[in-house]
Order: structure tokens, then C-alpha cells, then sequence
């Protein structure tokens, strides 16, 4: 018993409580000891440091992902979209939130022999890190809610693309949302943190002076309203008014008497249902797997309790939770090149032009025979784009909604009755001259 006892002392040291020991945990002072069997230690261990490398690799994967995704969504053919721009905003977020917590966890469980936070270097670190973190994190959310919110808008309202939803206007709506997530998380500049006085002068982050809990757990479910639950709900319904649209719009479609424009509008790929489907994607798999960490958060952290929980089992459990939940930041490059067929096109044109860069610097003095498939290369895009915008009278009628497609519905019903009646009427009045 003595000898666990002084395992779980050497390896468990007690600490003030920081970002992976907050909340309602009650205070363990110098007389409570908590008995660990070395078998269930070593495998805490062994998750949590193979989370630690975890949360490494997604900084690496997610910072390349997500550079590589703005370059292809910033080509020409990507940029004049509405959706595209909001992407855009939502990468450039998702690198933000890859920086904070990921690499404490590592720095934590895998270089600092006393599990030490990055955020207790200084008091700048401490204020600097969880400000960024806390508004990537918001905004990166409600970024993807903005483009459920467009696509949802441009059906129901039919001159939405032509009035608030331009172009020019979408920059607008982009800079609203930062300045006030960024005000909302403003007083985290101010008042997080402290220094501990004379002798050790040490950094107590995610803490005041006079209160414990002001950023975990107070500021934290703020955050988890902000951050996960009303962009669930917005996002949720959205999702679900485009799944009835497309599913009502195709139904209607297949009524109508087939034409030959008919033929094509079937045959031809349409981009409003490419880019519904890759938003549904994109905002269910943030919704998965940010899900459990919320809940788990709000709902089941307080009853972990120091005495009948050990801070191996609670630091196992959070960084679990925490690497899902910051895969969904790191995965958008993956998602977008599974969904979105345009996005696919545009990053083989961009390798290819690399690919033609490189070949070109290497063989300069045989410049006729490598412009020839460069030259190949260029008409084929040149096609495809031709062939997008053949199709834009296409998407743009789709993108109307069903609401078209059913006044024309009826107008054709109409006018068969009328029709009809004309007929009865002439064959009514033929009788009685007869």
C-alpha cells in the first residue's frame, strides 16, 4: 500500500487546477491520498500520451489542409462564390484553433517532466492563447453557420442572390461576425490570469485573483452556447429545410414532361446540389464531433470529483474529447475533396500547373515540348469552364427553388383545363346549331 502510495505521488503530483483540472473539483489538500493500481496508471499513461502525439499530428495535417484549401478556394473559378468566401474565413479560423490547446497538450504530456501549461510561461501567453482560441473557435462555427444560413435564404427568398446576398456584400458579413466575437471574448485580455507573489511568482491562468471559476466553468459555458449549441440549431434546420427543397424540387421535376432541355438539366452535374452536399457534410461533421466534448463539458465534468476520480482518469477523458473535438477543424480539406467535385478539378489544375513549373525550370531548353501539354492542360480547363457556364442558366434556375417549379406546374394545369373547357364548349355549341 505504501509503495502506490508513493507511485501515485511521484507521478501524479497535486497541482493548482488549469485548463485540463478545473471546475468542481474539490480542493485536495496534503491529507487525502488517492490509491492507484499501477496497471490502470500505465494505461492512462499510455492514452494520454498517445493523444498528446495526437493533437501534434493534427496541428501539422490541419495547418497543411487548411493552407492548401484557401489557395484552392482564392482560384478564380472558387472565389466568385458566395459559399467559397465564407470556406475561406472558416480555414483561416480553423489554423487559429489548431495553435492553442493542441500544442499545450503536447508541450504538456510530452515535453514537461512537471505538466506544466504553455499558458503559465507569462502572463501575455496566458491572456494571448486563450483569447485566439476562444475566438477561432467561435468563429470558425458560425462562419459555417453563415453558409447554411445563404444557402437556406437563397431558396426561400428568390431575389436573396440579387439583394442582400451578393458578391460585395459578403465581406461585410464576414467582418460583423469577427468584430463581435471578438469584443464578446474581450474582457479574457483583462482580466485572465494573475501572478502569484513572493517566492515563486508563478502564472495561475484561467483564474482571477478572487475568482476560481471565471473562466472554468462560468466563461466556458458561454462559450459552449456560442461556440457549439445555437450554431447546432441554426445549422440543423437550415440542413433540413435544403434536404426538403431538394428532395420537393426533384420530385417536381421528374412530373414535368421531359424536353430536351429537360434532358440536359438531368444529365448536366448540378452546383447547387454539389455545394448543398458538401455543406451538410461539412456542418454534420462538425456537429458529431464537437458534440461529446460539449456534453461532457456541461454536463458530467462536475460530478468528476477529485476523491473518486484520478487526475490520470480525468486528463485521459478531456484530451480524448478534446482531440475529437479539434479533428473537425483539421478534416475540412479531406471533406471538401470527398463532396465538392469543382474543388476537386481546381486542386488537380493546381498541382498540374505546379508539376508544368517544375518541369519547365528543369528542361527550359525544351520549351516547345513542354508548353505543348501545358497548352493541353489549359484547354482542358478552358472546356470545363466552358461547360460550367453552359450550365449556369441551370444553377441559377435550380437555385430559384421548387417555387418556380410550381407556378409553371400550374400555369401548364391551367391551361390544359382551359383548354378542355374550350373544347367542350365548341362541341356544346356545334350540337345546338345541329
Amino acid at each position: 500500500m505504501n509503495a502506490t502510495k508513493l507511485f501515485s505521488f511521484s507521478v501524479f503530483p497535486l497541482q493548482e487546477e488549469t485548463i485540463m483540472d478545473y471546475t468542481f473539483d474539490k480542493f485536495i489538500n496534503s491529507n487525502i491520498t488517492i490509491t492507484i493500481p499501477s496497471n490502470k496508471s500505465n494505461f492512462h499513461n499510455f492514452i494520454i500520451r498517445s493523444f498528446s502525439l495526437y493533437a501534434l499530428a493534427l496541428v501539422i495535417i490541419g495547418t497543411f489542409g487548411n493552407i492548401l484549401t484557401i489557395i484552392i478556394l482564392c482560384r478564380r473559378n472558387l472565389r466568385r462564390y458566395v459559399t467559397m468566401r465564407y470556406l475561406i474565413a472558416v480555414s483561416v479560423c480553423d489554423i487559429i484553433t489548431l495553435y492553442g490547446w493542441n500544442l499545450n497538450n503536447f508541450y504538456k504530456f510530452t515535453i514537461s517532466t512537471a505538466n506544466t501549461n504553455l499558458e503559465e510561461i507569462s502572463l501575455l501567453h496566458c491572456r494571448v492563447v486563450s483569447y485566439l482560441t476562444f475566438v477561432g473557435l467561435q468563429l470558425s462555427s458560425w462562419y459555417l453557420t453563415a453558409v447554411s444560413l445563404d444557402r437556406c435564404f437563397s431558396l426561400y427568398f428568390l431575389t436573396w442572390k440579387h439583394s442582400y446576398g451578393k458578391l460585395t456584400h459578403t465581406k461585410y458579413y464576414i467582418g460583423i461576425l469577427a468584430i463581435v466575437c471578438l469584443l464578446l471574448n474581450s474582457h479574457i485580455l483583462f482580466f485572465n490570469g494573475y501572478r502569484n507573489g513572493p517566492p515563486n511568482y508563478k502564472i495561475q491562468c484561467y483564474t482571477t485573483r478572487r475568482n476560481r471559476y471565471y473562466i472554468f466553468p462560468q466563461w466556458e459555458r458561454v462559450h459552449l452556447v456560442v461556440y457549439n449549441l445555437c450554431p447546432f440549431i441554426i445549422m440543423l434546420s437550415c440542413n433540413i429545410y435544403i434536404i426538403y427543397v431538394t428532395i420537393r424540387s426533384a420530385r417536381i421535376r421528374t412530373i414535368r414532361k421531359p424536353t430536351s432541355f429537360g434532358k440536359s438539366f438531368r444529365s448536366s452535374p448540378s452546383r447547387h446540389r454539389q455545394l448543398s452536399l458538401m455543406l451538410i457534410i461539412v456542418t454534420f461533421a462538425f456537429v458529431l464531433l464537437t458534440l461529446p466534448s460539449c456534453i461532457y463539458f456541461v454536463f458530467f465534468r462536475h460530478r468528476m470529483s477529485s476523491e473518486k476520480y484520478s487526475r490520470s482518469h480525468r486528463h485521459m477523458i478531456q484530451i480524448c474529447l478534446s482531440s475529437i473535438q479539434f479533428t473537425s477543424h483539421a478534416i475540412h480539406f479531406f471533406l471538401y475533396c470527398f463532396s465538392a467535385t469543382n474543388f476537386r478539378n481546381e486542386l488537380r489544375d493546381f498541382i498540374t500547373e505546379i508539376c508544368f513549373d517544375r518541369l519547365n525550370g528543369f528542361k527550359s531548353n525544351k520549351s516547345s515540348s513542354t508548353t505543348a501539354p501545358l497548352k493541353l492542360t489549359i484547354l482542358g480547363r478552358n472546356n470545363r469552364n466552358k461547360k460550367k457556364f453552359d450550365t449556369e442558366f441551370i444553377s441559377e434556375y435550380q437555385q430559384t427553388g421548387y417555387q418556380n417549379a410550381l407556378k409553371e406546374l400550374q400555369i401548364t394545369l391551367a391551361n390544359e383545363e382551359l383548354n378542355e373547357n374550350l373544347t367542350s364548349n365548341d362541341l356544346s355549341t356545334s350540337n345546338n346549331t345541329n
